[in-house]
């Protein structure tokens, strides 16, 4: 037997509509059609059509006919064929990738055999016609969408810009899947898109991510549901892209070049956004060390620039921790910070303890999991820098995160160059404040000088919320320099003004009064604080003078609630003094 002309000629000319509707329409549901069209001529009940991937793997769409004519296709990744008088088989191998139909419940044998001939000559012509067209047509949208990619990616700052616009081109081109990213860097992502860091040591990275990432070039899995594109850019491997599929994904050469050029474009932002942030950080830093030393240089105020640069830490480093410890001057050893752990003695002793890890304050010390090295402390990100100047150094300087690896390698090196800026400006403040101790300090006890002490009290009752005064006046010295002259009597003065100085530990200032008087003014303090001192003070004198003398001493206290004057306090103070010498001396009399 023969197949018609007039049969075989409408067949092909329905196979080329179908060609051309999808042309004219871009219905990209035309595998559905071609096979109506394939059972229609052929009368056959189903088909069946493999297409083998790999040597192990294939899927096939099987298509039912019914009385609707509408056709039903299925996807599925069960190979199993039926080898009985009912079926047939074509094997159209034009393509990249073979195809096998399977032609099931022919009623006409012979005729079915000249018309599978036909279908295995006209289909291959028509799919080799139609993977050219396909190419022709897509190449074109494709190059026009990495075009608008490209555009709308250079010069971006944002990283989470990046992977929103990957994710939206590949989304929008291929449907029903999702995207996923492995990155090697911490880059900022939209919460909805799923970006996870990819540390070479997870047993959860599949060997195909691996691979993708080493070679540089497309993958897929076992059973091709699953694509991984490598993310490079001209510096290096930022990570791979995932995407996947509910059911096989079918690429051809133009798709699978298209995603290797998205993942191209999605590494070159990622790099250049990465570069133009670092770089607009590293003006933004350097404008703000520029601000910082300038606003340094201006004040000449020890606490000012200390204040000035725990404000600097908080804009840049939030939620952190900062203290600084001096090592010299008037401030050594007395911590300042913006947690008051570092006003306990535990907070002082951990900032002592920081010369192990900074090797005796010379290096900084950096680590993003302290309790490592200490179990107990507070902190799990530790930056202390040493503060030198000149070979000398003048303290040392902590911020700490109670979370773990909360600064990066910049906000390290920012932080050390502030610190360094702000040394030269507090050495420069040292250096005046040991100025004008020597000026205001009494030469025969070391103690400051009565004036300095007045201006003390003066500004800190203009600023402070309370203090003390405390009045000594040394027993019957007049009798000590009777009997030992006045060499000796110079050095119990020595003795006493050395023991005032051992009791307040340039926490508070110790001053000569004028003759055998001396005071102490404690800052901050309240008055049984201040009764504590002097009679310490008293106790030790008696104990420790040789020839041993006693004192008699007058405390006074204010506070910002009452309406106290710098004059009110000096008569208080001198009033309870006299009382003590009134009552017989080596008393601690308090107004």
């Amino acid at each position: 037997m023969h197949v018609s002309k007039q049969s075989r000629g409408k067949f092909i000319e329905k196979l080329y509509r179908n060609m051309s509707d999808f042309i004219e329409n871009k219905n990209l549901n035309w595998i559905p059609s071609l096979f109506d069209t394939i059972g229609m001529y052929l009368d056959c009940s189903s088909i069946t059509v493999y297409e083998w991937h790999e040597e192990e793997s294939c899927y096939y769409l099987h298509y039912h006919s019914n009385n609707d004519k509408v056709p039903h296709v299925l996807m599925s990744s069960h190979f199993e064929v039926i080898d009985d008088k009912s079926t047939k088989m074509i094997k159209i191998d034009s393509l990249t990738n073979p195809w096998i139909i399977i032609i099931h419940d022919m009623t006409n044998s012979n005729m079915d055999r000249l018309k599978i001939e036909v279908v295995n000559i006209e289909v291959n012509k028509y799919l080799t016609t139609f993977s050219s067209i396909l190419h022709n047509m897509h190449m074109p949208l494709f190059n026009n969408l990495l075009l608008e990619l490209n555009n709308e990616l250079s010069g971006s700052i944002h990283t989470s810009f990046v992977f929103q616009k990957i994710t939206d081109v590949i989304q929008s081109t291929f449907h029903s899947i999702k995207v996923s990213y492995m990155v090697t860097q911490d880059f900022t992502f939209p919460d909805h898109i799923n970006v996870k860091i990819m540390e070479w040591n997870d047993e959860t990275l599949s060997r195909e991510v691996k691979q993708t990432f080493m070679n540089g070039q497309i993958q897929f899995n076992s059973d091709n549901s699953i694509i991984y594109l490598p993310i490079t850019g001209k510096q290096g491997n930022y990570g791979v892209i995932e995407i996947q599929s509910d059911v096989i994904l079918k690429m051809n050469s133009n798709e699978k070049y298209f995603l290797t050029q998205v993942a191209k474009v999605c590494g070159n932002a990622l790099e250049t956004a990465f570069l133009l942030q670092h770089s607009r950080n590293k003006i933004d830093q350097l404008t703000m060390i520029n601000q910082t030393s300038n606003h340094f240089n201006s004040k000449l105020d020890f606490r000012e620039i200390i204040n000035t640069l725990k404000s600097q830490f908080a804009s840049y480093a939030s939620d952190s921790t900062f203290a600084i410890l001096p090592l010299d001057g008037k401030y050594a050893g007395t911590s300042v910070g913006n947690d008051l752990y570092f006003e306990k003695e535990e907070g002082i002793m951990f900032l002592h303890n920081l010369k192990i890890y900074t090797k005796n304050y010379e290096e900084t010390f950096f680590s993003g999991n302290f309790k490592e090295n200490e179990p107990d402390s507070n902190f799990q990100s530790v930056i202390a820098v040493p503060m030198k100047h000149e070979n000398s150094l003048i303290g040392i300087v902590f911020i700490g995160h109670k979370e773990e690896y909360q600064y990066d390698y910049h906000q390290y090196k920012l932080m050390e160059s502030m610190i360094q800026h702000s040394v030269v400006a507090i050495a420069n403040t040292l250096q005046k404040e040991q100025l004008t101790k020597a000026l205001a300090v009494d030469h025969l006890t070391g103690l400051y000088s009565r004036q300095y002490l007045e201006e003390t009290v003066n500004n800190h009752m203009k600023e402070g919320n309370k203090g003390s005064l405390i009045l000594f006046d040394i027993d019957d010295f007049k009798q000590v320099n009777d009997s030992y002259g006045h060499l000796i009597g110079d050095q119990v003065l020595i003795q006493v003004a050395q023991v005032l100085q051992e009791v307040v530990k340039d926490k508070y200032i110790a001053a000569r009064w004028g003759g055998e008087e001396l005071a102490i003014y404690a800052q901050e303090t309240s008055l049984q604080e201040a009764i504590r001192i002097s009679r310490e003070a008293c106790d030790i004198v008696e104990q420790t003078t040789n020839p041993r003398v006693t004192l008699s001493s007058g405390v006074s206290f204010w506070s910002s609630e009452e309406n106290d004057s710098a004059n009110t306090i000096w008569q208080r103070s001198d009033k309870a003094l006299y009382e003590a010498k009134e009552r017989g001396k080596n008393k601690v009399v308090y107004k």
